[in-house]
């Protein structure tokens, strides 16, 4: 998604879980970087896109939007709850590309 931003496209949205339990959040990220709110991450990975990745227009014109989920530890893997594609408003549902 970053990739697309930087190589102009206009509107590049990406979809990423958000980790309501703080025990999940430290499974998945450690103990050192737990996000208090989804805004608290959004900043962390719109400094981490500008500084460590160098990709300063993805860091400014990437829109985020948050899905809830969980972390299932016996697959190590993470799902949400419920279905994420009704959170896509239909004007802006061009294509999807989802990976694990």
């Amino acid at each position: 998604a970053a990739y697309l931003c930087e190589a102009g496209h206009e509107k590049v949205t990406i979809m990423l879980p958000w980790l309501e339990r703080s025990r999940d959040q430290e499974k998945l990220y450690g103990q050192k970087d737990r996000f208090v709110s989804q805004e608290d991450q959004e900043q962390f990975l719109r400094e981490w896109l500008r500084e460590t990745a160098l990709l300063p227009k993805a860091s400014t014109l990437l829109d985020i939007r948050w899905y809830t989920a969980w972390q299932e530890t016996l697959e190590n893997s993470v799902y949400a709850m419920g279905d994420i594609t009704g959170l896509i408003p239909d004007d802006e549902a061009d294509i999807g590309i989802l990976e694990e």
